[in-house]
């Protein structure tokens, strides 16, 4: 964006005082900054949903949403810096594993006035909201051998939305952060204190799975996903890109007794060659039969979307008769029956596989889909091959499976014999909608093909899907899905037929790798898509590179067309699967996540800016240039004073367009907002009304009524808005909320101050 490259004076100076700072403490604004703030805390009593962003994704459904009402798209202008702690670089003992990503990669927790978050490299911290001070902090026992002997490489240290949970009712109603790491254990940690509660593994090695072959090979731990009710934990492990990937499964683990123990293992692909298990030609064949629900999206072939809904949207696999299932299904992964090629590639062990998505959280069912998980998978491995006839169940899939047994419930795969590298990690959610009359319970399921799908969520069945514009998102002429029941199209090696190198766009990273918002006020989807041409080269896979070939070298594309490397942000209608509105961001990608609070959402970018637009029109209301990559969705909650803050953290992960940088949490609150008048905002629900009052100006008045998800109480909630503002240039009194140099210098010192500092010990 052109805000980066401006060099005012101001932006000078505070870049020279950010080089030459050594201080490490968090910077805090002074408290006659903040009275109008304060002030405005005192009078706006908050709810508990209101205060605390108590999951990665806001709440237990995945909305990226907060119902306050204190930030709003009238004031969201005068959001400035209240504090900024810096966080430590790796611990001397990871220092030969580092590169891998700096900082916290996944949206922090507010719960009860503390923040809670931990860095890719393990280290958990809880800070006071108001101040950013550390109340305690925990450096989990991760090593660079720490995952010796597992058969999954060496230690990754990245983390996702989907590694985090926090309970409340778990050891004897301690509350608890849970975190999944790289070391394939999952850690939880008493929130009050930072000491542990439980740690275990749970994953012994690939040997340890039934039905793989002795030579797969995985990457990491997967989510979590805890179901405190049942006292149910489920885990999974990612997989390679290779052949030799392991095979898909899910594990539910007792917790209530020490230690935990394994429950059931759920599969969602076959056993594979030289396992313990015999080869099963016919083994999806009869786990379709045994679900309630078996879909998979059709596509009509080369430049035709299609899909959009309905019974022409999906195939219905229980509805195929005995010899179509059998003509669609049998030996689908090639197990078996392998051309003597192929037999040779991979020495006659498995051809490919895949295994659990990351990302966002996977989900537990509420009301009508009580007792049900859902989970996500990844994309095909290798992406490419001329040994993987048929759709390859479940690959770019979502499914629910029971919480206590492990029994498949549904599956919907969003794209049949998937080639491009079009996972479907990151975001799902539920809702409600009417549909043909009825309330019905929803999910929405984005994927990086670039679709979003509506399914209903006790079936799997689709109701409608979406895919940006063309004029707006570009697509390849070979990246249209394609039909699972034509065997020609289910035999394709390479996604071109040719097997000429392709740009091919969405690239790799996909239009929706990213976390979307929903908005129950006023029932929107938001969602954020980009372009990402890479020049795709099919690579043969055979014996030398089996164990490593993912069926694709893949090249970045440098080009001036408007078309490529950008992201675009819409407004979907949940009720009709049509956009509503649409805003271009130009000349960078978009990885992370969106929130939306207050009739506002929020856009965090790698260019360091964090964008708000009015989630009714899509106008921008501020392009607030925070200074620092931004690839972590902003949280929003109050501090134990009652003062709302959005948190954003500052990091860059592993994502190529971002500078990795040792990453900071920064709280921005409301700073010299006008009282020129009153602007009340109702909240009617289960319990006594709630009235929160507050500042702005001449008043549009919007009202908007939405159903709980699960079928509980109806929420109305009238909100104000004023114009919006937009802002043109780097502004540091702005920026920083103060004009005076001293204050940025402060500012300034605490934010790159990681730079100087020792690794944490």
């Amino acid at each position: 964006m052109t805000k980066v490259s401006k060099t005012t004076i101001s932006a000078v100076i505070v870049s020279l005082l950010f080089f030459v700072s050594s201080m490490g403490a968090p910077a805090v604004l002074g408290s006659a900054t903040n009275s109008k703030s304060a002030s405005l805390a005192a009078a706006t009593p908050l709810t508990q949903i209101q205060a605390n962003w108590a999951s990665p994704n806001g709440n237990p459904f995945n909305h990226n949403y907060n119902p306050q009402n204190v930030i709003n798209s009238s004031n969201a202008q005068y959001l400035g810096l209240n504090w900024l702690f810096p966080l430590p670089t790796y611990p001397t003992a990871l220092i030969s594993v580092s590169g891998q990503g700096f900082g916290v990669d996944s949206a922090p927790l507010i719960i009860n006035g503390t923040i809670y978050a931990v860095t890719q490299f393990g280290q958990a911290f809880a800070l006071n909201a108001a101040n950013g001070n550390v109340l305690w902090t925990t450096v989990l026992p991760l090593l660079p051998n720490s995952t010796a002997g597992l058969g999954i490489g060496i230690l990754k240290l990245h983390l996702h939305d989907g590694d985090i949970q926090f309970t409340t009712t778990l050891f004897n109603h301690t509350p608890t952060l849970w975190i999944a790491a790289g070391d394939a254990k999952v850690y939880a940690l008493n929130a009050l204190n930072g000491k542990y509660e439980l740690n275990f593994s749970v994953f012994s090695g690939t040997k340890s799975v039934d039905g793989n072959n002795p030579v797969a090979v995985g990457i990491r731990t997967s989510n979590l996903l805890v179901d405190e009710n049942k006292g149910v934990l489920i885990s999974s492990i990612e997989s390679g890109s290779s052949p030799a990937s392991g095979r898909c499964f899910y594990r539910g683990w007792n917790i209530l007794v020490t230690p935990p123990q394994l429950m059931w293992t759920a599969f969602c692909t076959p056993p594979q060659p030289g396992s313990n298990l015999i080869v099963d030609p016919s083994w999806e064949i009869k786990q379709v039969n045994s679900m309630k629900g078996a879909y998979i999206f059709k596509g009509y072939g080369y430049d035709n979307p299609g899909g959009y809904g309905g019974p022409n949207g999906a195939v219905n696999l229980k509805a195929l008769t005995p010899a179509q299932l059998n003509a669609t299904l049998y030996n689908d992964w090639g197990y078996v029956n392998q051309s003597p090629a192929c037999a040779a590639a991979t020495g006659g062990r498995s051809t490919g596989s895949t295994a659990a998505g990351w990302g966002s959280p996977w989900l537990l069912g509420t009301g009508p889909t009580s007792g049900l998980a859902f989970v996500n998978t990844n994309n095909k491995d290798p992406y490419t091959s001329a040994c993987t006839p048929g759709p390859d169940l479940w690959s770019a899939a979502i499914m629910a499976l029971n919480v206590t047994t492990g029994a498949w419930v549904w599956g919907f795969q969003a794209l049949a014999h998937e080639l491009w590298d079009y996972d479907c990690s990151w975001w799902q959610a539920l809702g409600n909608e009417t549909v043909n009359g009825v309330n019905t319970q929803v999910l929405w399921k984005t994927c990086k093909n670039g679709y979003l799908y509506e399914l209903n969520a006790q079936t799997g069945a689709l109701i409608w899907s979406w895919t940006p514009p063309t004029n707006i998102e570009a697509r390849c002429h070979f990246c249209y899905m394609l039909d699972p029941l034509n065997s020609t199209q289910m035999n394709y090696e390479f996604f071109n037929p040719s097997l000429k190198p392709t740009l091919m766009f969405p690239g790799a990273a996909g239009q929706f790798e990213d976390e979307s918002a929903y908005s129950p006020t006023l029932n929107y989807l938001f969602l954020d898509g980009q372009n990402d041409p890479l020049v795709a080269t099919y690579v043969p896979m055979n014996s030398s590179n089996y164990l490593t070939n993912s069926g694709l070298s893949l090249a970045g594309v440098n080009t001036g067309n408007p078309a490529y490397n950008n992201n675009t942000v819409f407004a979907v209608n949940a009720a009709t699967g049509q956009m509503v509105w649409s805003h271009f961001i130009p000349t960078q990608g978009f990885r992370g996540g969106l929130t939306t609070s207050g009739n506002v959402v929020y856009v965090a970018l790698s260019s360091g800016d964090l964008q708000m637009l009015n989630a009714q029109t899509g106008a921008l209301i501020r392009d607030y240039y925070i200074g620092g990559p931004l690839n972590v969705l902003p949280s929003i909650g109050a501090t134990a004073s009652g003062q709302m803050q959005v948190i954003v953290p500052i990091t860059a992960g592993l994502v190529t367009w971002g500078t990795a940088v040792p990453g900071d949490i920064v709280a921005l609150n409301l700073q010299n907002v006008p009282s020129t008048t009153i602007n009340t905002v109702t909240s009617t629900a289960a319990g006594p009304t709630v009235t929160t009052t507050v500042g702005g100006g001449p008043a549009v008045t919007v009202t908007a009524t939405s159903t709980a998800t699960g079928g509980g109480a109806t929420v109305t909630v009238t909100s104000t808005a004023l114009g919006s503002a937009t802002s043109t240039g780097v502004d540091t009194t702005t920026l920083y909320g103060v004009a005076a140099v001293a204050v940025i210098f402060i500012i300034a010192t605490g934010y790159l101050a990681m730079r100087g500092r020792k690794p944490a010990a």
